[in-house]
């Protein structure tokens, strides 16, 4: 039984504050649900600063046309009935093509002056070309686009807000990726997944000119074929400028290997000049032995590595491992130039068999290491 005097509605009555922490923490469907509670949650709702939207999977015999609807169904009218500043947008699409309800969501986005972080992830089918009203969201802070096509008008500078930029497949071209990362001053997080159905015309710039144009980059995420892309021209040794502020290195997707050079040469240049990294995570591809030249097989001992130093390493995480020649001297010498290294983290291949992998444990335990308390965990 209530007691008396108490009011029987107790949600509506909660503090502003409690209620808006409510909302923001709870799917937007279901948050804007609760419109149905009373008119002062109906209020609340529709300025929630956050609108995330990443369920539009649904059962995979669902035709294209009415998952397509579910997004003018649901995550328009969303739109249509918000009020306020919207600072995050983010659609997460599994099983959703591109189609024009994407160009009408982002029209209405490009009236928003305030939108700060925006992601879009189109798990399937063609890629989606962006509207030119996209390139009008100048406050950018956070653009994370997949399966996507950047094609800016011919006016666009860049997003000179932009703190952190990941393109998952998407399609740009050369001159069109120089000029927004010439006016990106204050990126501090970069990811770049492609092969090269995606990055279009000639790429003759290379990793010196852009990472003087990155002077605040924090954390860099590359797949093989960029970093073949922005490998070329540069020094054999080392790269004239100190990625000094590089804390977090990781190499994905797309076929990284050692048992080419280039792949090699690239992921050495980066972490040699990078003294302040403090994790390395990459995926590696399996390469036929028989395959890879004498000369790549001796390259770490051929280099000159006496002036590295790796003060701040500690984690290293190297998935699809094998025991190549390359992947195994990359490891002696992560272990012999890092003091302050804690764990190395060995997922092997699942093509070398029970010999490879005690082979690769026997060896790795007898390296010299630099750190007393470096652990080597091998799986």
């Amino acid at each position: 039984m209530e007691a008396e005097g108490l009011p029987l509605d107790r949600i509506s009555s909660l503090p502003p504050s409690i209620i808006h922490l409510i909302l923001i923490r709870m799917p937007v469907r279901d948050a804007f649900r609760t419109s149905i509670l009373s008119q002062n949650w109906r209020h609340h709702c529709r300025y929630i600063p956050t609108l995330w939207f990443d369920n539009f999977h649904g059962p995979y015999d669902e035709t294209l046309s009415n998952k397509c609807t579910m997004l003018h169904s649901v995550v328009y009218p969303i739109l249509l009935l918000h009020r306020g500043p919207i600072l995050q947008f983010i659609l997460y699409l599994y099983g959703v093509n591109s189609c024009c309800e994407i160009d009408q969501i982002i029209l209405h986005l490009s009236r928003n002056a305030a939108l700060k972080d925006f992601r879009l992830w189109i798990c399937s089918g063609d890629e989606h070309k962006l509207l030119p009203a996209f390139f009008k969201l100048q406050e950018l802070m956070v653009l994370e686009l997949r399966n996507c096509a950047f094609q800016p008008p011919v006016t666009f500078k860049g997003f000179s807000m932009l703190v952190k930029l990941y393109f998952y497949e998407v399609s740009i071209a050369a001159k069109d990726f120089l000029r927004i990362i010439s006016n990106c001053p204050l990126l501090k997080d970069f990811t770049l997944i492609a092969d090269e159905k995606h990055l279009l015309g000639l790429w003759s710039f290379n990793f010196i000119e852009l990472f003087e144009r990155l002077p605040l980059l924090e954390h860099l995420c590359m797949s093989s074929y960029p970093i073949q892309c922005f490998a070329k021209g540069v020094i054999r040794q080392k790269l004239p400028i100190s990625l000094g502020r590089l804390k977090s290195l990781e190499f994905y997707g797309f076929g990284l290997c050692f048992g080419r050079e280039v792949d090699l040469l690239s992921v050495l240049l980066l972490v040699t000049s990078s003294p302040n990294i403090e994790t390395i995570n990459m995926e590696m591809e399996l390469y036929p032995t028989e395959a890879v030249s004498q000369t790549t097989m001796n390259l770490v001992d051929h280099q000159d590595y006496s002036y590295v130093m790796l003060d701040h390493l500690r984690v290293v995480v190297i998935s699809s491992f094998s025991n190549m020649k390359t992947s195994m001297d990359f490891v002696k010498l992560i272990l012999a130039k890092s003091p302050m290294l804690k764990k190395v983290v060995i997922f092997i291949n699942e093509q070398v068999d029970i010999h490879g992998k005690v082979k690769i444990l026997s060896e790795m335990i007898r390296y010299p290491r630099a750190s007393a308390k470096a652990e080597i965990r091998v799986y």
